[in-house]
């Protein structure tokens, strides 16, 4: 606090507060302090209060410089500044310590005493602004995770009745305190103010959010993050082992169960994370059915993120992107049976914790994983209360059943059966056919020869593998067959996979343990799975059911990539996520099949691009290529697939040749379509050509992917009609992107806002976050183009939280290039330069830098030229478009609108007008996308001008494209 008495004092120093370490202009003081009572002699009344000011902060800290002064302060000496910058770290992580960090900086309102200046207002305004986003966005993230958020929200909301967001926030908290009548209440309030005060119905989320109260939907329970399933019976016993693990896993940040199988390491990793605490959530990884290869992916997968954009090569490994999502989350990573892939577990698990500080992981193996830090704690089977597990599990079968009546007979039978959870478990599921005394007798016959010597796990194992052959003796034929087929499928089976003629030896096979019933799926426990398939190898039939499986799975496939074309995609995508591992089981039982395994990976291609998986599809799309005798039908596919993996490797003229010459055949799904985005020029237009004729989303995206802009309105028109008739939620919300900028660059902005609320629902639907995301960062940027800030910053705040769902730099910094422009839009220069640095860091190194580059040149150039700093000006327009035929022609069409805003500050209105033109030329007509609106270059231009202007802005329009490009050389 700086002991500053008098109002023109503290005027001075808050306006050159505002920015720090930059030169504020002389006249730009002099208005904030005096306004329109300027005094006569107001260059020496200002440099009086100056030195007043000096002698308070000193004179170096208040320095003058052509054309006035700059106050040297660091970011801690301004509130206003720290605040702006943990508010959006805070925003930009999700983390709500930090926003009520920033909150905890206010003491009053902001610029309190000096409202009256013209500067302070619309300062004073954009800080409370900011002050209520913050606290919308902390109140959001602690109601997710299901803190009491009611006694904060209901006064805030109270004092801000027309804020839709904060309002939303006060229903969802009504309705989780089980307030759902005064949830509606509040819903009905907030609808009659915005149409008593603005005239306006409820945003379509706030309208949606009453449907869903008056659907009870249970995605507006709070709700932690993290994929831990309920648990289908009790936990027993274990409560100092569970204590112990929490602990450890309190010291160390790479924890390693270790036991032999069956002593219960899974349920007890689970119990111990359920219990946590953790901001980010707890992800369980099962990689029983995994591959070396498969680790890094089946995380993703896991957690639900994706390792690329659609249509994109991975810049990096699935690892990477783990350790990118990770990064800055407060998470813990389970990972389960990772006897079979320790080595490469060990690899990711060392570098996860290296780069993830916040991220714990936790791990079930049968042996360590090997790595520097790691704590290992040893499970051994259970003691005393291996009887109450045993009673517990045999009430579950026999509710009459007495076990204090039994005593000895069931501390017997957990003796002989070394105390193992499972071996315990199954052997309870015996007395729906025997007594407890029946069970230890045969125990005794079946287990005399484990019972001297010392109990090592090597014996454990032996004596489990025993339980799990005595309970599968007394099965049917039928109960056999079935469990055999059920154990070649990871992922478990679909009670809908599930035959008729099947119905009785499932049911048998879950009274006995052998299989879980969860949901709607049967899984095998990995014990049992691993012994099932043991069998099945020993009856000579393994090929006959593998074989099988992969066929089943091959007909589903091809069924659900045709449907997740279509209006069924929803329910296509989910059943393709729910048998994931059971594709991939088919994929490695077809490795023998040229034929099968190019199907399979045609099917899911469209899949695995929608779910951003390209290690996956590329580690399958080359096994599937080196198995010998494709048939001459699947050629074409064969070629394609060639040509992709040629291009993803950078060999882009071989991949492009591949691709090119490969005539579209049957098999290929979306192959063909999508692989036609790959090329360029003449042989573009030919597949696009080629592909046209065909109908629904094949010709829908055709026309989307046609290269060139001419004609492009009329194709996209097209293509929305295809898509809208399909019921295909990708291809419409793209079209409707792209339909919605050809609408901005004919200056219909209202139409292009509509055209993108459009498009937010069909990708919303996807539950693809971060297209998501950028759909709502272009209706920002198109809402503050329209001048309505208020819903630009609504979108933008919906932005955010999308991006932080998924943890992608690229799609965050997409977002702040939104934030960028709608901050250059209110004015707010400082804040709008500081996200264009953002967004330059974030895509330096990657493949969008230059055209990144070029559009942050451009709003440098305007924001410089409405600072007077033509020098500056001058000086980005020669460095932000190094190499101008790479970048696309609406990006330099933009600098070329801000080049003419800095030819009319330097008085080159004729310039101005040409470089006008020369943006049109490149983009095929006038540019009024709107971005450019506090400068009106054009229209000022033609003010200048008068009827000169036309034939100036015609020699620019009249270039041709090289030469347009050339402008920039």
């Amino acid at each position: 606090m700086l002991p500053l008495s008098g109002g023109r004092l503290r005027a001075l120093v808050a306006r050159l507060a505002l920015e720090p370490g930059r030169v504020v202009s002389a006249e730009a003081l002099m208005d904030a302090i005096w306004g329109e009572g300027l005094p006569a002699n107001g260059a020496n009344a200002l440099q009086a209060l100056v030195s007043r000011v000096r002698r308070v902060v000193g004179a170096a800290a208040l320095e003058g410089r052509a054309p006035g002064y700059v106050l040297h302060v660091g970011e801690p000496d301004v509130d206003a500044l720290r605040f702006e910058r943990l508010a959006a770290l805070g925003r930009e992580r999700g983390d709500a310590t930090l926003l009520r960090e920033a909150e905890a900086l206010w003491r009053g309102t902001a610029l309190d005493g000096l409202r009256d200046a013209r500067f302070a207002d619309a300062a004073a305004v954009r800080l409370e602004g900011l002050r209520l986003a913050a606290a919308e966005e902390r109140l959001a993230l602690e109601l997710a995770a299901g803190g009491e958020v009611l006694g904060e929200l209901e006064p805030l909301a109270a004092a801000h009745p027309l804020a839709e967001r904060l309002q939303g926030l006060l229903i969802r908290a009504l309705y989780a305190a089980g307030r759902q009548a005064e949830a509606l209440a509040a819903y009905d309030r907030t609808r009659d103010a915005l149409a008593d005060e603005l005239g306006i119905d409820p945003s379509p989320e706030l309208a949606g959010l009453r449907t869903r109260l008056l659907r009870q939907d249970e995605v507006l329970a709070p709700r932690r993050r993290g994929n831990l399933r309920a648990r289908l019976n009790g936990f027993v016993g274990r409560a100092d082992e569970l204590a112990g693990l929490r602990a450890l896993m309190d010291e160390a940040r790479l924890v390693t169960v270790v036991g032999p199988g069956g002593v219960g390491k899974t349920r007890l990793a689970v119990e111990a994370a359920a219990g946590l605490d953790v901001r980010d959530g707890v992800w369980l990884v099962e990689l029983a059915a995994a591959e070396a290869g498969d680790v890094a992916t089946a995380v993703l997968r896991a957690i639900g993120t994706r390792e690329a954009g659609l249509l994109e090569a991975a810049a990096h490994d699935a690892a990477w992107r783990l350790a990118e999502y990770f990064a800055e989350q407060r998470a813990v990573l389970l990972l389960d049976d990772c006897e079979h892939v320790v080595d490469a577990v060990a690899v990711l698990a060392e570098r996860l914790v290296a780069e993830c500080p916040g991220l714990r992981v936790l791990a079930t193996s049968r042996e360590s994983l090997g790595v520097p830090g790691e704590r290992l704690f040893p499970l051994g089977p259970l003691g005393e209360a291996a009887t109450e597990l045993f009673a517990e599990r045999a009430r579950a079968v026999r509710p009459d059943f007495r076990p204090e009546a039994e005593a000895g007979v069931v501390a017997e039978i957990c003796r002989r059966l070394d105390g193992l959870p499972l071996a315990i478990e199954l052997a309870a599921a015996r007395l729906r056919s025997m007594s407890a005394a029946q069970i230890a007798a045969r125990l005794d016959d079946r287990f005399a020869l484990l019972s001297a010597g010392p109990r090592t796990a090597a014996e454990r194992h032996r004596t489990l593998e025993a339980v799990v052959a005595w309970s599968w003796e007394p099965l049917t034929a039928a109960e056999r067959d079935l469990a055999t087929r059920l154990a070649v499928s990871p992922g478990g089976v679909a009670a809908a996979h599930v035959a008729d003629t099947d119905l009785d030896a499932l049911s048998a096979l879950v009274d006995k343990s052998l299989v879980q019933h969860a949901g709607d799926r049967y899984r095998m426990l990995e014990t049992i799975r691993s012994y099932a398939l043991a069998r099945l190898a020993e009856s000579g039939r393994a090929d006959e059911v593998t074989g099988a499986h992969a066929q089943f799975f091959l007909a589903l496939a091809e069924d659900a990539d045709a449907a997740l074309r279509g209006a069924g995609q929803l329910a296509a995508r989910a059943l393709l996520a729910a048998e994931h591992e059971n594709l991939l089981a088919a994929l490695r039982y077809a490795a023998g099949d040229a034929a099968v395994s190019l199907r399979l990976v045609a099917a899911l291609f469209w899949f695995w691009h929608l779910r951003g998986l390209p290690t996956e599809r590329t580690r399958w799309t080359r096994a599937a290529l080196a198995i010998p005798g494709a048939p001459p039908e699947l050629a074409p596919v064969a070629e394609v697939l060639r040509g992709l993996l040629a291009y993803e490797s950078g060999a882009f003229a071989e991949g492009a040749a591949l691709i090119a010459k490969a005539a579209p055949g049957p098999g290929g799904g979306a192959l063909f379509v999508i692989a036609s985005a790959f090329l360029e020029g003449a042989e573009a237009r030919a597949a696009a050509e080629r592909l046209s004729g065909a109908s629904g989303w094949e010709r829908g995206m055709a026309l989307l992917l046609w290269p060139g802009e001419e004609g492009g309105r009329e194709r996209v028109a097209e293509a929305l009609r295809e898509f809208t008739a399909a019921g295909e939620r990708y291809g419409l919300s793209s079209a409707l992107r792209v339909h919605a900028q050809f609408l901005s660059r004919d200056g219909d902005l209202a139409g292009a806002v509509d055209a993108l609320r459009r498009a937010a629902v069909p990708v919303g639907e996807l539950d693809v976050p971060a297209d998501a995301a950028e759909v709502h960062a272009e209706l920002t940027m198109a809402l503050a183009r329209l001048g309505d800030l208020a819903g630009a910053g609504r979108a933008l705040a919906r932005a955010d939280e999308l991006a932080a769902e998924v943890h992608e730099p690229r799609t965050a910094a997409y977002v702040r290039v939104a934030e960028a422009e709608l901050r250059f839009a209110a004015g707010d220069l400082v804040a709008s330069r500081a996200l264009l640095d953002v967004v330059d860091a974030a895509f330096a190194g990657t493949s969008l830098a230059a055209r990144a580059r070029t559009w942050t040149g451009g709003f440098r150039i305007m924001a410089a030229v409405l600072d007077g700093d033509l020098a500056a000006a001058r000086a980005e327009l020669r460095a932000c478009v190094p190499d101008p035929a790479a970048v696309p022609a609406p990006d330099l069409a933009m600098v070329a609108h801000a080049a003419a805003a800095l030819a009319l500050a330097e008085g080159e209105a004729g310039r101005a007008a040409f470089l006008l033109g020369a943006a049109a030329s490149l983009l095929g007509g006038e540019d009024r996308r709107g971005y450019d609106a506090p400068l009106r270059p054009a229209e000022r231009a033609r003010e200048l001008l008068g009827e000169r202007f036309a034939e100036a802005y015609g020699r620019g329009a009249g270039l041709g494209a090289a030469e347009a490009v050339a402008v920039f050389s």
